[in-house]
């Protein structure tokens, strides 16, 4: 199995579904459960390493038996966006959080220590020989300028592994080089919310790209980075508040 819920609520509200990103873990929604619990039944669930978004996406439907809200941080963005187009029964509408939206908006994917990893023989070895320091550096970029790392995310990073998150990240190229985000979201047509921290260092903040998708709504967060779940968890749950309502 690729997928299981790992947190579920037992509020009689919508339901409301989290998927986590890249080298991530359902821990990354534990400043926004709180938020929303009351009002919404909560269930985030945990990925494992798989060969397409596509196949996530299945996993996830797996763990659906009714229309839901979608919620996916980064790359579970675009998990959120397949489930959508593969299962469109099982989606009432969309929330992506700092998803990639095109191969050229992966801002570093292509950095020299990105490529390295994902090379068999010197990935293992400098993901065995990486210091604390350095891993705590390398999540720093999930992160505003200046923002503390919290320990859990480093943990799930090393918690990974190497290859899962090299498999990971290639699988999000593959996604975005068939068909970018913006096109996907047209084809689909659903209600969608769109969020963006101004200070993301991983994924550059869309300008007119989604112009002309009638269904979507951009919202930009300043002061924050690629983690709004953690770094601006009142404004995610809001969010999701006022999209629960109007459903």
């Amino acid at each position: 199995m690729s997928a299981g819920t790992l947190l579920c609520g037992s509020s009689d509200g919508p339901p409301v579904m989290l998927i986590h990103g890249l080298g991530s873990s359902y821990r990354v929604w534990d400043r926004v459960v709180p938020l929303i619990q009351p009002a919404a039944r909560v269930c985030a669930v945990e990925l494992d390493a798989s060969d397409s978004i596509d196949s996530d996406a299945d996993a996830v439907a797996a763990l659906i038996n009714r229309p839901m809200l979608l919620v996916g941080h980064s790359r579970g963005g675009l998990v959120a966006t397949a489930v959508a187009e593969r299962h469109p029964g099982l989606v009432s509408k969309l929330i992506l959080i700092c998803p990639s939206w095109s191969l050229a908006s992966r801002l570093g994917a292509n950095r020299a220590t990105e490529r390295a990893l994902s090379m068999p023989v010197i990935g293992d070895l400098i993901w065995a020989l990486a210091s604390p320091s350095r891993q705590r550096r390398a999540v720093q970029t999930a992160f505003a300028p200046g923002a503390r790392v919290p320990d859990q995310f480093v943990v799930d990073l090393r918690a990974r592994g190497r290859r899962s998150v090299t498999d990971s990240s290639r699988v999000i190229n593959d996604y975005l080089r068939a068909t970018p985000l913006p096109d996907r979201l047209k084809k689909l047509a659903l209600p969608t919310e769109l969020i963006f921290g101004k200070q993301d260092a991983r994924v550059s903040t869309p300008r007119d790209e989604f112009s002309a998708v009638c269904s979507t709504r951009l919202t930009v967060l300043p002061a924050v980075g690629h983690s709004p779940p953690w770094e601006a968890p009142g404004a995610v749950a809001e969010l999701i508040a006022h999209s629960l309502a109007s459903q």
